[in-house]
């Protein structure tokens, strides 16, 4: 969708218009959900943080300054929202686990499992952070800046994490610790 597009939504959404705020959300939902995931974890958590941040979303969009910036500012509500709860399951001392596995899921093609395993593989490599910022670069497509607003971090210490990160995974592709 263009960002004229976007920019429309907003505005409609603005004068309460339903339709147009439950586009926006649709639009941005996909990848709340990934970036909760890794944050949280538990689908019990995550669908929570979200209909709070949806509900953040309607209550301040009238004071979003930069309209092209949506899916940033967007983000930004959701991680603060993640980790305020983040903090109160650490408080609880709740556990997670690493990874949910869904045993429903049929896969065609082997070379699908096989490359779902090595991610996740690579991913166990990584901190909460630097899973997030790798997604939000490589597979949402989200640039620097935009994850530095995000994350609360100056941009220094964003590429820094990331450069960490795809030193991590190379150091795990090259031990082969892929198939333990």
């Amino acid at each position: 969708m263009e960002n004229e597009d976007i920019i429309e939504l907003i505005n409609k959404a603005i004068k309460k218009d339903e339709e147009s705020f439950k586009k926006l959300i649709h639009l941005i939902e996909p990848e709340m959900y990934k970036i909760s995931k890794i944050r949280l974890k538990e689908d019990e958590y995550i669908y929570d943080v979200i209909q709070e941040t949806i509900i953040l979303i309607y209550k301040h969009l009238k004071k979003l300054r930069n309209k092209e910036l949506f899916r940033t500012w967007a983000m930004r509500i959701l991680m603060n929202e993640c980790n305020k709860t983040y903090k109160k399951i650490k408080k609880n001392r709740l556990k997670f686990s690493t990874y949910e596995e869904n045993k429903n899921i049929i896969y065609e093609d082997f070379e699908e499992i096989e490359s779902e395993i090595n991610m996740n593989k690579l991913f166990e490599c990584l901190n909460d952070y630097e899973k997030i910022e790798i997604i939000l670069y490589y597979r949402d497509n989200y640039t620097i800046k935009e994850i530095a607003e995000i994350v609360n971090e100056p941009e220094g210490t964003v590429k820094s994490r990331m450069h960490r990160a795809k030193e991590k995974m190379k150091k795990c592709i090259k031990e082969g610790n892929l198939y333990e």
